[in-house]
């Protein structure tokens, strides 16, 4: 069995019904947060917003954030990206990028810094010299395109199951 160290189950998501949680998500919502402590039957995380208790069921999973490489971007997948806008309308550049199976689409200015969360299914990608450009379905027949430049940060979930689980 793999063994992960303790910063790598820090990041947390998991999937599954929420029971005896203050003010805690509704049931299927991903909650990220650090493991306090871990039962047969639950596990309470430490999120920004406070302690949350979660209830283990067989449709439970559990995965860490790790290291991808711009290689796994490739048309149809599905990703969410903080990008500074372009000098062009719906253009921008990636300041980190994740990798997911799937999610809300989104298209919205983060704050006045003029960086945009940009969440959607790609739908081609080509190498260029600045990095890889590709065009963003985020809804409504509209598209974003961002540039990834070499060496922006892209992570992705991976399961590791409820073994991995440890405060």
């Amino acid at each position: 069995m793999r063994s992960y160290p303790a910063f790598a189950i820090a990041i947390i998501a998991l999937i599954a019904q929420v029971a005896i949680a203050q003010q805690g998500p509704p049931p299927g919502e991903r909650v990220s947060g650090t493991v306090k402590s871990v039962a047969a039957d639950k596990v309470v995380l430490t999120t920004p917003k406070g302690e949350v208790t979660i209830a283990i069921t067989p449709q439970t999973r559990v995965a860490v954030q790790q290291p991808a490489s711009a290689s796994e971007i490739k048309p149809g997948a599905y990703l969410g990206t903080a990008n500074q806008d372009g000098s062009a309308p719906d253009t921008g550049t990636a300041t980190e990028v994740h990798l997911a199976d799937n999610g809300g689409n989104v298209n919205r200015p983060m704050n006045d810094s003029g960086l945009t969360m940009t969440n959607g299914h790609v739908k081609n990608v080509t190498r260029t010299a600045t990095g890889q450009e590709m065009d963003i379905d985020y809804g409504e027949g509209k598209t974003r395109r961002v540039t990834v430049a070499d060496g922006t940060p892209i992570t992705k979930m991976a399961e590791v199951g409820m073994a991995a689980l440890k405060p």
